[in-house]
């Protein structure tokens, strides 16, 4: 993700499309005084060079990763004209990203791929870890396709040390480890100080400790292109961001910046110098200082600078103090490390991202992208037997596609400020390619691997279970696909009948009267309350990994109620809607008063989201929060009816449509299970579309209050509050999927099919909250935020679905115990119905088979 970037103190303005636009300045430090004096410890800058890799923002994603590619042959041919000078004198370049350079490797000749590696072995040329800078809802199997982006003999020729995490606020733990385990020591971190900003103070060296003891040297350093401004007094790009295709603006030239004439040379000194005992003042104390520089076209996408090699030459001969080195990350890291990691702080703890509110503002895409995860997931079960190598394939080329989904960038510098422009909807248009494209070829492989497998089992319905533990609720069909007028289905091991419920939905056709179209029915084409569109069967206990065959009948059963366990208590409230469910054995109910609340942020006051930065950007908490009582309104929905309840033999189910200002309507759906203690929250809503910055949230209340749950991370679990990196962001939280709170009373377990953002109690915009909350039991899924003034989406209107599960278990022991419920309560089982016909070969191994 990228920002325009916001400093506290702009630099320059400019007009773009008619409209008076702030030019930001990304280093937010105005020039320094001129001083003579020399600095006081530091005696050597090294300076790393790189294109800030931004998938989007600056130009069409299709563009940044073709001009990315091309700067590797600028930066290697800058190399190759260089090497045979004196080292002062030699380009040297740092590929922030692998993304580019397996594009590169891919259409090289072996004659450039041999100089290439020559550059690398030289150390003129660095390959980073990473394949783009992250946000922070990466999941475990993502983390090691990310540190396997490159081909493996690759890797092992580049032998990378060192990953990059750019511009982005935070970095999840899960990808600290997964970095160790490929042998990669160090982290370089320049991170944007818009609307967040680092833990720690800039130029902290410091060692993050795992949970599991090993440790990563990390740099924070000064925002990722403000090298420049160790040298220059003024910005050079004009803009704010003027495409590549743009031939009226372009890349500067030798003369522009960094000349090398003597005169020039020494007011850089001058300017440098002070940037330093600046520093210095501020308490660096090392003598080494490791700082990073883009060109300035865009400050973006930017292409190398060749001139910066002779710069530096000019500048070190003559002798100007402190000495000037054209370096890599990997050298600078060591170098630092020599210089400052013996008396380095140790910090532990969750590194959090301010910057994960943006990825809320457009809810279905992130919705496609976590069907595709769990489709992914599910084709590679046990259940299915061995992975071949064209399945192995195309699933590592689909989690490549959702993890570009979760890189940084969320489309263009104007996609707020212009929505409606053609690089703002293009740059989304592509953005979104990386969830809708992977969900529907996982669904597909998924499909192609079930019917591989069953496809010869005989006649019958089979049943199968991908996920990683046992499943007993409702499987699920389209009436369509039964081809005759069953009602029950027979399970063939045990002689079990179970009945076929039957429930209205959409078909072609012309709707005949009002009672056909549900509220929901946007378009009012066709009937949605169509008697019979979809079925579902009770499913008690399959195995993880397992497979139950089915007869389809056509005579009706009843299903009996269990005579075994006694049903829960449910108490609801005034309009009949749950208010706590107890089972028996619970000394707390599974869930208290609230489940299912809605609730919305609104921003009063001119230009909203600058008044967000104003909020956010007060540095006194009391004002803060005077602030937020005078410019942000809560507003919760109300019942539009009285609930509504289906009381069955293995479930209860209550629905009650929902009234909002925001919303056309909403329909929040509680399932309760008899036998287990568990439930199912599903809400339904159609936001009305609004450009201005808000909040949406659904509340789900446990009875867990004083407890802090753990979250998980790239499968990595965290207590907030408790186990972060301090200045972390704890307003909110990117989690995979589940909150475990472990308690004197048992073990809840919330779990999120869609919604990636959680919050406890708040909602805390813009707050800056640093102790944990009161009512931590009370978690809200932040389910829409709009809140970003650039890069993400600032209208997302329309119908949204979000789903949550509860469980509550006597005993569920550490994070892997509650993934693995976590991800059997979001797994469907997968159907496949087998005629007595036999199938087809051809199509078997043409169709079928991946």
């Amino acid at each position: 993700m990228k920002t325009a970037r916001i400093p506290r103190e702009p630099r320059l303005a400019c007009l773009f499309a008619s409209v008076l636009v702030v030019i930001f300045a990304p280093h937010g430090n105005a020039a320094p005084p001129v001083s003579a004096e020399l600095p006081e410890f530091v005696r050597q800058v090294d300076l790393i060079h790189f294109s800030h890799t931004d998938y989007g923002f600056t130009d069409h994603p299709a563009v940044c990763r073709d001009m990315q590619r091309r700067y590797l042959d600028i930066a290697l041919d800058a190399a190759l004209a260089t090497q045979d000078l004196p080292d002062d004198a030699r380009f040297r370049w740092t590929a922030e990203t692998t993304v580019a350079v397996e594009d590169w490797w891919r259409t090289a000749g072996p004659a450039r791929r041999d100089q290439f590696l020559h550059a690398v072995r030289t150390g003129q040329l660095e390959v980073t870890a990473l394949p783009f800078n992250n946000t922070p809802f990466l999941t475990r199997d993502q983390w090691q396709v990310m540190t396997h982006w490159l081909p493996e003999d690759l890797w092992e020729k580049l032998q990378p040390q060192t990953a990059v995490q750019n511009d982005v606020n935070g970095f999840p733990r899960a990808g600290a480890a997964t970095l160790l385990d490929r042998g990669v020591r160090y982290l370089f971190s320049g991170i944007n100080s818009d609307s967040g900003g680092p833990p720690l103070p800039r130029l902290t060296a410091f060692w993050w400790q795992q949970p599991d003891g090993r440790k990563l040297f990390v740099w924070m350093s000064l925002t990722y292109g403000d090298g420049f401004f160790f040298f220059e007094t003024e910005e050079w790009r004009r803009g704010p961001l003027p495409l590549a295709a743009d031939a009226r603006y372009r890349p500067p030239r030798a003369g522009d910046v960094l000349r090398t004439d003597e005169a020039s040379l020494r007011r850089a000194h001058q300017q440098c110098v002070a940037r330093l005992r600046q520093f210095e003042r501020n308490g660096y104390r090392h003598p080494v200082l490791p700082i990073s520089m883009t060109s300035m076209w865009r400050y973006d996408n930017d292409p190398p600078f060749p001139p910066l090699s002779a710069f530096v030459a000019a500048w070190n001969q003559l002798e100007l103090q402190p000495k000037l080195r054209l370096t890599t990350a990997t050298e600078a890291m060591r170098d630092l490390e020599r210089a400052a990691g013996a008396t380095a702080p140790v910090y532990a703890g969750e590194w959090t991202d301010w910057w994960a509110n943006g990825t809320a503002c457009a809810p279905r895409e992130v919705a496609a992208s976590r069907f595709a995860k769990r489709f992914l997931a599910a084709a590679q079960s046990p259940v299915w037997g061995a992975l071949d190598v064209v399945s192995r394939e195309r699933i590592t080329e689909l989690q490549k596609d959702v993890c570009l989904f979760d890189e940084h960038t969320w489309g263009s510098g104007m996609s707020v400020g212009l929505p409606y422009s053609l690089d703002a909807q293009g740059q989304f248009n592509e953005k979104a390619r990386f969830t809708w494209r992977p969900m529907a070829l996982a669904e597909w492989l998924l499909g192609q691997r079930a019917r591989t497998r069953l496809v010869s089992e005989g006649e019958g319905l089979w049943l199968a279970n991908p996920a990683p533990a046992a499943f007993s609720g409702w499987a699920h069909l389209i009436t369509s696909c039964l081809r005759d007028d069953y009602r029950s289905v027979t399970d063939a091991a045990t002689g079990e009948r179970r009945q076929l419920v039957f429930e209205p939905g959409p078909l072609w056709g012309r709707p005949q009267q009002p009672a056909d179209l549900s509220r929901e029915d946007v378009s009012a084409t066709f009937p949605d309350r169509v008697p019979n569109r979809f079925a579902r069967f009770w499913v008690e206990h399959l195995d993880a990994a397992g497979v139950r065959r089915f007869e389809l009948s056509k005579e009706s059963v009843e299903d009996a109620p269990p005579s075994s366990s006694p049903p829960p208590t449910v108490e609801t409230g005034d309009a009949g809607w749950p208010v706590s469910a107890t089972w028996p054995g619970m000394s707390q109910p599974l869930f208290v008063n609230g489940l299912g609340d809605f609730v919305s942020v609104k921003v009063n006051g001119f230009a909203p989201r600058w008044v967000l930065r104003d909020i956010m950007e007060t540095g006194d908490s009391t004002r803060r929060a005077q602030l937020q009582k005078e410019k942000l309104e809560l507003i919760a929905a109300t019942a539009a009816v009285p609930t509504t309840v289906q009381d069955g033999p293995h479930t209860i189910r209550y629905t009650q449509p929902l009234e909002h200002p925001r919303l056309q309507w909403a329909t929040r759906q509680l399932e309760i299970w008899k036998r287990e203690p568990r439930a199912r929250l599903t809400f339904r809503l159609n936001r009305i579309s609004s450009f201005d910055p808000e909040l949406l949230c659904i509340v789900s209340p446990l009875p867990c209050d004083g407890v802090l749950p753990r979250f998980s991370s790239g499968g990595m679990g965290f207590t907030p509050f408790a186990d972060q990196m301090p200045g972390a962001c704890r307003d909110y939280f990117a989690i995979d999927g589940w909150a475990h709170y472990a308690t004197p009373d048992g073990h809840w377990l919330w779990v999120t099919r869609d919604a990636p953002l959680v919050t406890l109690d708040g909602p805390h915009l813009k707050s800056r909250i640093t102790e944990p909350p009161l009512r931590s039991g009370r978690v809200l899924a932040i389910v829409y935020d709009n809140c970003w003034y650039t890069n993400f989406q600032g209208d997302s209107p329309g119908v949204m679905e979000f789903q949550f599960d509860l469980v509550w278990r006597r005993q569920l022991d550490g994070d892997r115990a509650a993934e693995t419920l976590a991800d059997a309560l979001v797994t469907e089982p997968v159907i496949v119905i087998n005629p007595f016909l036999p199938e087809d070969p051809l199509l078997i191994r043409h169709l079928y088979q991946p």
